[in-house]
């Protein structure tokens, strides 16, 4: 046997030998949904403001990915964004999974009105793994409060039960992207529940408060 097919030979085992290998794991997608209200809790909708993402070490502090984007609230107040790998910031090369932050960052700017210009609000998560048999991730707000987590097969979705001044949000994770919109429809009903969004999710049924049903895999 030549060195190089020798070579490549002890690459291929190497790779095929490692738990849990990268090659072998799905790739994880994340997205956020928030809404922006007042001090009565009406949405603020039509709204812009910058929003500045990160997602660093947890607890080095390095920058592994970030990104800027102009933000315009629906009528409603709704926003949102997507990770398409999150799982690339997590995963080890032994396919154990490791803790990032997720940092956001509103910057108003001349057409913001909910907040004045130079008053940039940070908001901060750590997602890690679950010390719970019964869940694959946590996540815990930046004063170290623990966001409520509802999994099923493919599917985890996080809802903060302490929401900021102005910002009511929660993220989805799937390892079977893309999130679809009836997904993203159901954290919203379970972010801001009223009497009529739970009684028709109480009709597909409901496991922790999260709308059984509304998960729907992509083939």
């Amino acid at each position: 046997m030549n060195l190089i097919k020798k070579g490549f030979l002890m690459l291929g085992m190497l790779v095929a030998g490692l738990p849990g290998s990268l090659m072998g794991q799905s790739a994880y997608e994340l997205t956020f949904q928030g809404i922006l209200a007042g001090i009565d809790g009406e949405g603020i909708g039509n709204e812009s403001f910058l929003l500045k993402v990160q997602i660093r070490t947890d607890p080095a502090d390095e920058v592994l990915y970030e990104f800027t984007s102009d933000v315009h609230t629906d009528e409603e107040g709704w926003f949102g964004f997507t990770i398409s790998n999150i799982s690339e910031f997590m995963m080890k090369v032994d396919g154990s999974w490791k803790p990032i932050l997720l940092r956001m960052e509103f910057l108003p700017g001349d057409q913001t009105s909910w907040i004045e210009k130079g008053n940039d609000f940070l908001v901060t998560y750590t997602l890690k793994p679950s010390e719970s048999s019964e869940h694959l991730f946590q996540m815990t707000r930046m004063e170290g409060s623990d966001l409520e987590v509802y999994s099923e097969e493919h599917l985890h979705a996080f809802r903060d039960l302490y929401p900021f001044a102005y910002l009511t949000g929660g993220f989805l994770i799937t390892d079977t992207p893309p999130i679809d919109q009836q997904s993203v429809t159901d954290l919203q009903i379970w972010l801001t529940p009223d009497p009529e969004d739970e009684e028709e999710a109480a009709s597909r049924g409901v496991k922790g408060g999260f709308p059984v049903g509304g998960y729907r895999k992509k083939k």
